[in-house]
């Protein structure tokens, strides 16, 4: 007979079989692998209920139920709200609708996950320094420093691909760990916020990409593709899904695997490490951080590098995934949207994987409605706008309502102070 610990570590492995060849395959625009993450979560839930319990396994539901129903509630108010304009506007919201749902989450899936790799990355790198208590608003910089990086490196790179791949991702999120290193250290010995000195060195890094292409292969005096570096050999670019399922599209790379990967690593890093567990102690009160040893300066200076590291892997994402070089042009805009898949994530490194590929839906599907229906694009905009207010709004709501809180528990303590004053 099996016993019970055996059994349990053999449905652990079930999980994690089934959850990863249902996600190779989901993402690969084979449906059917939705049934197998499905049939993960089944078996998960079941060895929770055997293993700890039915009381857990409640709990363990009403968590994940809380967690979700402010971010569903945002979705689902956007959605009928951008009904409501586009009803107004003279376009049939259903008609839309239909055409953006099937577009980013069928016809164009495989556009969507290309749009959600970088997000993703550059999702983690905001949400990490979040849990520091810290907005890393120049994740757009740092992306264009990995990008840069990767496409130099890749250039020059006479390895074999399975030396030089890892390499290469090491080093580009190196060079976005050492960009921040001046806000980290000016926000650690003087407390300069890193949303204006990250935000500047992002500018930066934008007017150092031109200098780079021309270097690497872009000079418009010299070169037949002006404005964007030569190609990168074959050796460093990422593996295509078609390399393992012959009807995955073939633009489609494992960059996204590669993301999904890095999450579960920022999440163990978070909260299953004593480093993360100090990070978040200094994000949420950093007076009770100080008071229990805890160093808030060099904790605040690690979480914006590791937050630098993170961002620069969306420039390797691209370079080495999806382009194969640099342009000179390149204005994707993924450091800034990393910050609206963070929030809407409430800064979590596994809902960020989510709200990535949500993102990167909503865009690739609001291109499809577009060609379809005639729809302007900038209904989708309005839409994610809205979800992203009304999310901020739940925060603004929360911390209005923690400083009430407190000033209460301060008028409190004084009055109970005064009353014994008086007794004495």
């Amino acid at each position: 007979m099996i016993s019970q610990a055996l059994l349990a570590t053999l449905l652990m492995a079930a999980v994690v079989l089934l959850g990863a060849a249902g996600t190779v395959l989901y993402l690969a625009s084979y449906f059917q692998g939705g049934l197998l993450i499905l049939a993960a979560l089944g078996v998960y839930l079941w060895r929770v209920r055997l293993v700890q319990g039915p009381s857990v396994l409640r709990e363990l539901l009403r968590r994940w139920v809380k967690r979700m129903v402010v971010p569903l509630f945002g979705i689902t108010a956007a959605i009928l709200l951008g009904g409501v304009v586009m009803a107004v506007s003279g376009y049939n919201p259903l008609v839309a609708y239909q055409a953006l749902f099937y577009g980013g989450l069928a016809r164009n899936w495989h556009i969507s996950v290309l749009n959600a790799a970088p997000l993703i990355f550059t999702a983690l790198s905001v949400a990490f320094a979040f849990k520091a208590g810290l907005f890393n608003i120049g994740a757009e910089g740092q992306y264009y420093l990995g990008a840069m990086a990767a496409a130099g490196l890749s250039l020059y790179m006479p390895l074999p691909g399975v030396i030089a791949l890892p390499l290469i991702f090491l080093v580009a999120g190196l060079f976005g760990a050492l960009w921040n290193v001046v806000p980290a250290y000016l926000k650690m010995k003087t407390g300069a916020h890193e949303v204006i000195t990250t935000m500047m060195l992002a500018h930066v890094a934008r007017y150092l990409s031109p200098v780079f292409i021309r270097a690497f292969g872009g000079d418009p005096s010299t070169s037949r593709h002006p404005y964007v570096t030569t190609r990168i050999p074959d050796n460093t670019m990422l593996l295509r899904f078609r390399a393992f399922l012959p009807e995955a599209n073939p633009r489609l790379h494992t960059g996204i695997l590669l993301a999904i990967l890095v999450a579960l690593v920022v999440y163990y890093l978070l909260y299953k490490t004593s480093m993360g567990f100090e990070i978040r102690a200094v994000g949420e009160n950093k007076d009770a951080a100080r008071a229990q040893g805890i160093s808030v300066g060099k904790n605040i200076f690690r979480a914006l590098l590791i937050a630098g590291f993170l961002a620069a892997l969306a420039g390797f994402n691209q370079v080495n995934g999806l382009d194969h070089r640099l342009y000179e042009n390149l204005q994707a805009g993924y450091g800034w949207n990393g910050i609206s898949v963070a929030l809407l994530a409430g800064g979590h490194p596994i809902a960020v994987v989510f709200t990535g590929l949500l993102w990167g839906a909503l865009d690739a599907g609001g291109q499809y409605m577009s060609r379809t229906t005639q729809t302007p694009g900038a209904i989708v905009e309005i839409v994610k706008g809205i979800i992203l207010f009304l999310i901020v709004a739940r925060y603004i709501y929360t911390a209005w309502g923690n400083r009430r809180r407190r000033r209460e528990v301060r008028r409190a303590a004084q009055a109970a102070t005064a009353a014994a004053g008086e007794e004495g």
